[in-house]
Parts: C-alpha cells; structure tokens; sequence
C-alpha cells in the first residue's frame, strides 16, 4: 500500500510539473498609436486636429494612389479615445481564450511600435499575467510589425529581413522570440509576409527566409505563427515549395484528427482563405503540440454583416458572419482577421 501511494505521488508530481502552454496569432488590422514615428507614413492613424493642421500631411494623404485611400488618410480622426476603444475590443476577442485569462503567448501582426503594445497590455490585458513584450522596429513604410506578448520570460529577440530588393519594396521582417518555459526554450517565428498587392515572388522570399532562421534553431520546440498572405493557388507558392517539406501545418493536422474548424481566418469578395497559419518545425522531440487543439476562434461578436461591391460591375452583394473590422466612427468592430490558437505541452 506505501509503495502504491509513493508511485501515485511520483506520478502526480511529474504531471504537475508539465505545463500546457498555449499561443495566439491574430492579425489585429492597424493597431496605431496616436503619435507621428520618425520616417513612417503613418499618416493615418493620427488625431484629425493634427491632420488639418498640417500641409505636409494634407499633401501626403491627396497623394495615394486610390481616392478610397485618400479619403481614409485625411478624415479618419485616430484619437485616444479611439485607440482606447480599438484596444477594450481587441482585448474582449483575446481574453474569450481561457474563459478572460487570454493565451500564454499573443503573436499580433499589424502593430504600429512597441509603445502601442504597451498600452495594450495595460488598458486591455492588465492583470491578465502579461509581463514581457517583443516587437523591433523593420523597414516597413507605413510602420507596421509584427510584436510578441507573453506571460513567460523573452530571454532573446532578432528581426530577420526579408531581401525584396528588384520584386518589391522593403516591408517588415520575421520576428524571432525564444521564450524560456519549464527550463526548455520554445522558439517563435512570428510572420507578417507581403500582401497580396505584391507578386508571389515576394512572399517565395519571405519563405526562404523563414526556412533559412529556423534550420539555425537549436530549441525544444520552433513555431512559425502569423498573417502568410499567401492563396491556396499562387505560383510560386512559399509555404507548399519552402515550408511544409520541414513543417507541419497545424490546420492539417487538426483536420487529419477529425477537428471541425470554422471556414477560414480571412474574408474578401465573398471568399474565405486561411492566410493566418500555425507551423510546427518537425523532428521537435521534447514537446508535444496538441493538434486538435488548434482552432480559429470565432466568436458571434467577432462576425457581422459586410455590403461588397464590386469593382468591375459594381454589383452589390450583402453578405452575414463576416469578420468586423473596426471602425473608428462608431469605435465598433475588431479586425478583419480572426485569431488563431494552439496548445503545446512541456
């Protein structure tokens, strides 16, 4: 009987040191603060009373290529109380993971400076167990990146840019976070490729560049998270050519286990696609990913109505269930992507 009850102890203890440790990618869309950065088109997202005051950015903004884009620079009043409420509606979609504690790690893409990050936590997240915040500044134009929050410690950090030079312009790199849990590293290579109004070439490079980070890595476990921006039929194609021969997909995966997910993380004219994807480097001995707990979160409050026209026969169609961006208007709405979580186990 006290060799039983030894056992049950050795067991219980083993199991209470593993920890289950979850991470989130979400495409937050636009996540500025309210202050002009140094070299950054960020002309946007600042208050309009600087805005109307100003001749360089009132030049800027007539400037853009699209009236729909000139439109937004000069009259979009991005304020502290905007940012403020942008940042409680982002915060209510992180915290439904956990039942209000939010995931481990938090992966965002589209996220202005580490500054914004901060407030993040400290307005949305406070006393959620956030403690340690990731972002470096890349070469982006409009100043957009991708940032790391986590409850474990950061113990390093290193942007990986991206060489566009002769396919497009410079835009933001591959953040690289290694995050200490339980004495093993779990590496994070959080990803916000070049966007669909860049030919596939660019996003083939971004791929080589991920590949050629994570074959250095010499962790636990390595996660490459983030926005892909890459269509199921482009060609070349990054993550069929460079990334799945050394990583699993966990939308496949989780798909292979008979988990039903929602119908993808991204909406456009009427079409869903998965551009935001979780991939697990192969061969990780250490850990176990839990494929079937990958799931696209995609809560009711997160889904609503969208009018699209379009653009060739000006055609309006009236769709339901599609992500609500945020409107600074009516300070409704969160992004047009939806989040993306996993659970891994050390």
């Amino acid at each position: 009987m006290k060799l039983l009850t030894l056992a049950s102890l050795l067991v219980f203890t083993i199991t209470a040191q593993a920890k289950t440790v979850s991470i989130m990618s979400y495409n937050v869309q636009n996540l500025f603060d309210t202050q002009h950065d140094d070299g950054k088109e960020d002309y946007t997202y600042l208050p309009l009373k600087v805005k109307e005051a100003s001749a360089e950015i009132q030049a800027y903004c007539k400037s853009l290529a699209k009236e729909s884009w000139q439109k937004s620079c000069l009259f979009t009043d991005w304020n502290e109380d905007v940012l403020k409420q942008k940042i409680l509606n982002l915060s209510k979609v992180i915290k439904k993971h956990k039942c209000g504690k939010g995931a481990d790690v938090l992966v965002l893409q589209e996220v202005e400076n580490k500054r914004v990050l901060e407030q993040l936590v400290e307005i949305g997240l406070k006393g959620k167990g956030y403690k340690y915040i990731s972002l470096i500044e890349g070469p982006d134009s409009r100043g957009i990146d991708v940032g790391v929050i986590s409850k474990y410690p950061i113990v390093s950090e290193e942007l990986h840019t991206v060489d566009l030079e002769g396919i497009a312009k410079s835009t933001r790199g591959i953040l690289q976070v290694d995050i200490k849990v339980n004495n093993k590293i779990i590496t994070i290579f959080g990803n916000h490729w070049p966007s669909q109004h860049n030919p596939p070439m660019a996003r083939f490079e971004a791929a080589k560049t991920l590949k050629a980070a994570a074959s250095k890595v010499k962790s636990n476990i390595v996660i490459a998270t983030g926005d892909f921006n890459t269509l199921e039929n482009e060609l070349p194609n990054g993550i069929k050519e460079v990334i799945m021969p050394d990583f699993y997909d966990a939308e496949i995966e989780a798909f292979k286990r008979w988990k039903r997910l929602f119908a993808g993380t991204h909406w456009f004219a009427g079409n869903w696609s998965s551009l935001d994807k979780m991939f697990v480097l192969r061969n990780m001995d250490n850990a176990k990913v839990k494929f079937r707990s990958f799931k696209i979160q995609a809560k009711r409050f997160q889904l609503g109505p969208k009018k699209w026209t379009d653009r060739d026969t000006g055609t309006v169609t009236h769709y339901t269930g599609v992500p609500q961006s945020f409107s600074d208007r009516s300070k409704v709405g969160y992004s047009d992507h939806l989040p993306i979580i996993i659970k891994i186990k050390l």
